[in-house]
């Protein structure tokens, strides 16, 4: 725009020279012709206009106005949530029991064979409360139900220790009433082992310490029951709670075939020796025996095969 407004400029001054050199002389003209008198047929001539009008300037239309537009905000994305984990198919087994895989092994000391199929089992002992509602329903009866000083039925502060004082016919009207029944000796010892895993003790191979209720752990001697959930540490392949120590449980299977003994399993809160809790060793009870180291846990089918 410089160099075109300069130009301009400079073509006006070139014609304001051009103008001013023609004008001189007032109209007198060379050679011998005759002097007309002024105004007879003459035409005076104008001199050019002294000034020459500079042309405006070029404007340029001034810029337009520039509107900013608003910056879109940058669109929400939503935030990635981790995968959630993927959920446990559902137990084939009603709630408070668990489910353990059937298998085959050489059971107890003989190493006799055994065959067990999937079994769904309580995952406590029977507590003295759950026992009480089984009466109250008229399913169970409390005969010599406070038979020894151990004795946890209607004890204040012992809701949720394993009942005591049931023999074998009351322990197989519990289970009934809940829809399940005592289990076999050889089922007993195959969930106490961890199945395949063969454990030596419910909760591995070492040797008892405080993961039960006994008198060999650091509180010495007992003199009754604990709660069922109180030693999480034993808890079997499966989740099994107190499957040795606190009390005995009852199993279905005879002794031998001479009496009506049967077994019981997992001694008792009673018991300092560690081989007493071996997933192997049994206990003999007379079908009629009551006392304060023996209780119950029931066991039943699964509804379905599961994968587990």
């Amino acid at each position: 725009m410089k160099a075109l407004r300069w130009l301009t400029f400079g073509t006006a001054f070139l014609g304001f020279g051009l103008a001013a050199g023609f004008g001189c002389g007032g109209g007198a003209q060379e050679g011998g012709g005759a002097v007309k008198e002024p105004g007879a047929g003459t035409t005076e001539a104008k001199p050019a206009e002294t000034t020459a009008k500079a042309a405006p300037p070029p404007t340029s239309d001034p810029a337009p106005a520039t509107t900013t537009a608003p910056t879109p905000e940058p669109a929400k994305t939503a935030e990635a949530k981790p995968p959630e984990p993927p959920k446990p198919p559902p137990s084939p087994c009603p709630e408070g029991m668990a489910f353990v895989k059937g298998g085959s092994y050489k059971m107890g000391f003989l190493k006799n064979e055994a065959k067990i199929a999937d079994f769904c089992f309580d995952k406590t002992e029977a507590t003295a409360k759950d026992y009480e509602a089984c009466v109250a329903s008229k399913k169970c009866n409390d005969a010599f139900a406070t038979c020894a000083p151990e004795a946890t039925y209607k004890k204040a502060g012992k809701e949720d220790h394993p009942m005591v004082c049931v023999d074998f016919q009351q322990a197989i009207d519990y289970c009934a009433a809940q829809g399940k029944r005592l289990p076999s000796d050889e089922e007993w010892e195959w969930a106490a082992r961890g199945g395949e895993e063969g454990r030596v003790y419910p909760w591995g191979n070492e040797a008892p310490k405080d993961q039960l209720c006994w008198s060999g752990g650091k509180e010495g001697l007992l003199k009754g029951t604990c709660p069922v959930a109180a030693h999480p540490a034993g808890a079997s392949k499966d989740g099994l709670l107190g499957m040795a120590g606190n009390v005995f449980e009852w199993t279905t299977s005879a002794q031998d075939a001479k009496t009506k003994d049967r077994v019981g399993r997992g001694a008792s809160w009673r018991d300092g020796i560690p081989n007493m809790f071996r997933a192997e060793r049994p206990g003999r009870f007379q079908v009629t025996y009551r006392c304060g180291f023996l209780g119950i846990r029931c066991a039943t089918a699964p509804t379905a095969t599961s994968g587990k």
